[in-house]
C-alpha cells in the first residue's frame, strides 16, 4: 500500500473514474444514486459530495476493497478521509441532511437537487 493519502479532492476523482472504468460499477452507481451522466457535474460541485461519494464506496465492502487494492490504499483511509470531512465540516451541512438511511435510489440525487 503507498503511504500518501490523496486529497479528498483527489480521491473523489479516481473513485469517479474508477466506476466510470466499468460500466457496470458506473451503471449501478447511476441506479443508486440516481444521479446521470448530465447531472454528475452539477451535483459535484454541490456542498457534500465528496463525503456522498465516500459514503457510496464505504457502504458496499467488496466495491472498497476493490478500489482499495487497485488504488494501493488501505480501506482503512478511506473512513480516516471520511471522518475527517466530517470533523473539518466539509460534508453537507447538518439542516441538509437526510435521516441517516441508507442510500436509496435517487437519495444522493435529491440530496443534491439534480433529480
Amino acid at each position: 500500500m503507498s503511504d500518501p493519502i490523496p486529497k479528498q479532492e483527489d480521491l473523489v476523482a479516481r473513485l469517479l473514474q474508477f466506476l466510470a472504468d466499468d460500466p457496470g460499477r458506473m451503471a449501478r452507481f447511476f441506479n443508486v444514486t440516481g444521479l446521470t451522466a448530465t447531472t454528475i457535474r452539477a451535483a459535484a460541485s454541490a456542498p457534500g459530495f465528496t463525503a456522498s461519494i465516500l459514503d457510496y464506496v464505504l457502504e458496499d465492502e467488496p466495491l472498497l476493497r476493490v478500489f482499495a487494492a487497485e488504488a494501493e490504499i488501505a480501506p482503512g483511509e478511506l473512513l480516516r478521509v471520511r471522518v475527517g470531512l466530517e470533523s473539518r465540516g466539509d460534508a453537507a451541512p447538518q439542516e441538509e441532511r437526510k435521516p441517516a438511511a441508507p442510500l436509496g435510489a435517487s437519495n444522493l440525487a435529491r440530496r443534491f437537487g439534480v433529480e
